[in-house]
């Protein structure tokens, strides 16, 4: 699951890496809730779909 840092904070599951505001990161459903309790992270929903595959099936 996609989460984006809110608040600086140090990963201690990563060696103590210094996560600061606005990086991207990828963790687990339960650790990214965990740190959005603590309002560390936001978690970002993953997107379904996207843009089409060529631009004639965009036409309609």
């Amino acid at each position: 699951m996609k989460v984006i840092v809110q608040h600086n904070f140090r990963d201690k599951e990563n060696d103590l890496v210094l996560r600061t505001a606005g990086e991207e990161l990828e963790v687990s459903r339960k650790r990214a809730e965990y740190l959005a309790n603590l309002q560390l992270v936001k978690t970002v929903e993953d997107q379904k779909g996207g843009d089409p595959k060529s631009p004639i099936e965009a036409q309609g």
